[in-house]
């Protein structure tokens, strides 16, 4: 199947509503415009999320919609922090009522089943609330929606197998071995392999486990690295995608009972 057939603005109003009408769900990526260390790009959550909701909606017959390419304020532990130029995020009532407003949309249009794909470590209760007040304003019952997080999408087992000496943990592995593993199967044109050395041993001096703001300059990478990039692969991305694509098309099969297209569900 073509990406073409997935994508919703790709799709005309009438191939859209031909959909809707026979009940396909809608996935709405909603990531972040971010700093991602010296090699990889601002655009990189969206670009590699989009290509799981893309793989797992050829598998299901979903709709995706364009991404929400925006999300909440970058954090020094978790994304670098706001200091880095491209990094461009917003408020978190700014978010929470785009996603209010995108999803209230949907069930004006019809749509019965939507999955939230959350590829952005600091937005998930901004999405949350947005899902909640578009259930509110729009008082349906009959939609379903999930909220999925990225980190649903992988197991133990898999990260265990891509860090053979020891995960450090979601939040710090930002722009480091897992994020240039996907990009480099999701967009490899725009993986800068000659900058990575840059990004080795430019993390931050202490971590602290707690917040501070202003942040102080030592609890910032000043790579953009949370974490060195250097063991990351095409292998261990494609290790990573196709778990990731296998679990989301069994998640909306599951909940929104969903025929898999198919005997491979990474396919």
């Amino acid at each position: 199947m073509a990406r073409s057939a997935v994508r919703m603005d790709e799709l005309t109003w009438a191939e859209y509503h031909r959909k809707v009408e026979a009940g396909a769900p809608v996935i709405l990526v909603c990531a972040a415009t971010e700093q991602h260390g010296p090699h990889l790009p601002l655009g990189t959550d969206v670009m590699q999320a989009r290509e799981i909701a893309e793989r797992a909606a050829e598998t299901v017959g979903a709709v995706v919609a364009p991404p929400l390419p925006y999300g909440y304020k970058s954090q020094p532990m978790s994304g670098g922090g706001q200091s880095f130029p491209g990094t461009t995020s917003l408020d978190g009532e700014t978010l929470i009522l785009l996603v209010r407003d995108i999803l209230s949309e949907f069930i004006r249009h019809g749509v019965r089943r939507v999955a939230v794909m959350d590829a952005h470590y600091e937005n998930t209760w901004f999405l949350i609330e947005g899902i909640d007040l578009a259930l509110r304003r729009t008082q349906s019952t009959h939609t379903k929606i999930l909220h999925v997080p990225f980190t649903a999408l992988i197991s133990d087992a898999t990260v265990q197998a891509c860090f053979p000496e020891g995960f450090p943990g979601w939040a710090t592995e930002h722009a480091a071995v897992l994020e240039t593993s996907m990009m480099a199967v999701a967009r490899p044109e725009l993986v800068r392999w000659e900058l990575i050395a840059s990004a080795q041993g430019g993390q931050a001096q202490r971590i602290p486990p707690y917040n501070i703001y202003p942040p102080p300059p030592d609890i910032v990478a000043p790579s953009g690295s949370l974490a060195p990039p250097a063991g990351g692969s095409r292998e261990k991305g494609e290790l990573l995608i196709e778990e990731a694509v296998r679990s989301l098309v069994e998640i909306l099969a599951d909940e929104f009972g969903l025929r898999i297209r198919g005997s491979d569900a990474g396919q």
